[in-house]
C-alpha cells in the first residue's frame, strides 16, 4: 500500500484547484473547472485518508467514515466543515444548477484551506516523517 503515490497526487490536485481559484469568476468556465477540480481532490483526499487510515489499522471504507474517524483521530479539526464538502461534492456530482455551482464555488476557498490543511499533515506524517 503505497501511500506516497497518493500524498503526491493530492498535492498536485491541491495546486491545480489553487491554480484555478486564481482566476477571474465572470468567466463561467472558471466556475465549472473549479468545481471539477474540488471534486476531484475529495475523491483523491478521502481515497488517501483510506489508505493512511488502514496504515493506522483503522477500517473506513465511505468518504463519510474517512472523514469521521480522521475526526475522531484529531487528523482534521472540524467534522461539520468536512461534511459540508462532502455535501457539495455529492451536490455538484449528481446534478448541475448554474446558481448552485455559484453558491458551491464561493466555499470552495474556505474548502481548499482544509483541504491543504490535511495534505500538509499527512505529507508530514507518512511521507517526511
Amino acid at each position: 500500500m503505497n501511500v506516497e503515490i497518493n500524498v503526491k497526487a493530492l498535492e498536485k490536485a491541491l495546486q491545480r484547484l489553487e491554480e484555478s481559484l486564481a482566476f477571474d469568476l465572470n468567466q463561467p468556465l472558471v466556475v465549472d473547472a473549479c468545481i471539477q477540480r474540488f471534486e476531484f481532490c475529495i475523491e483523491l483526499t478521502w481515497k488517501t485518508l483510506k489508505k493512511c487510515l488502514a496504515i493506522e489499522g483503522i477500517d473506513a471504507n465511505t468518504p463519510r467514515e474517512c472523514i469521521q474517524q480522521a475526526y475522531s483521530i484529531h487528523w482534521i479539526n472540524d467534522e461539520t466543515e468536512w461534511l459540508s464538502m462532502l455535501k457539495d461534492r455529492n451536490l455538484t456530482s449528481h446534478t448541475y444548477k448554474e446558481d448552485l455551482a455559484l453558491e458551491i464555488y464561493h466555499r470552495l476557498p474556505a474548502h481548499f484551506s482544509a483541504l491543504m490543511a490535511l495534505y500538509q499533515f499527512l505529507n508530514q506524517r507518512f511521507i517526511e516523517s
